[in-house]
């Protein structure tokens, strides 16, 4: 069990405990997956390559394979390959989360925070940097054309105040749009 891993279970899931007179600690708020995934519109091989080994550096794991969804125009004919995806679960989600919150966020130049989320259990950012991951510096030639990580964080919250609170308790602070 990484730190992170054992932050949740023996301080937030406490904390959830004592906040919201929880019966059982099943009901309790959890993260559930992280589903990261890079592409985009071109389908050329060496990006697909590039978006591949990336993802494969920066998540640990073996990523998946996305191809274009067909147009309604062109349901026969091949697929194009447009990048890869990865969902990380269990030990490997929570030490993406500590890489994420306390390596790669404090590199990326003008952060201005994340945003409160906008769903009950998904919080979905976009990362334009992904050099902010050390370990893909010295590998800049190889994936100086990919732009963007998408990130997708999956809880099993009822709603975005429980999303906030678990949010706060894993060190994601989020801040309001309104003004």
């Amino acid at each position: 069990m990484n730190f992170f891993e054992k932050h949740y279970y023996e301080v937030v899931q406490k904390d959830l405990i004592l906040s919201e007179n929880v019966s059982t600690v099943s009901l309790l708020s959890v993260p559930k997956k992280v589903s990261i995934c890079l592409g985009g519109e071109s389908s050329d091989e060496n990006y697909v390559i590039s978006c591949l080994g990336a993802l494969s550096i920066i998540g640990g794991q073996k990523p998946y394979f996305i191809q274009q969804k067909p147009t309604k125009q062109t349901n026969s004919g091949s697929k194009k390959g447009i990048g890869g995806k990865i969902t990380l679960r269990r030990g490997s989600m929570y030490i993406f989360y500590y890489k994420l919150l306390f390596h790669v966020l404090p590199r990326v130049r003008q952060f201005e925070g994340l945003r409160e989320p906008a769903h009950k259990n998904i919080y979905c950012f976009v990362l334009k940097d992904i050099f902010s991951f050390e370990e893909l510096v010295p590998l800049f030639p190889y994936f100086e054309e990919i732009t963007s990580l998408q990130c997708q964080f999956h809880f099993t919250t009822k709603d975005r105040f429980e999303t906030n609170v678990l949010g706060h308790g894993l060190q994601v602070c989020f801040f309001s749009n309104e003004k």
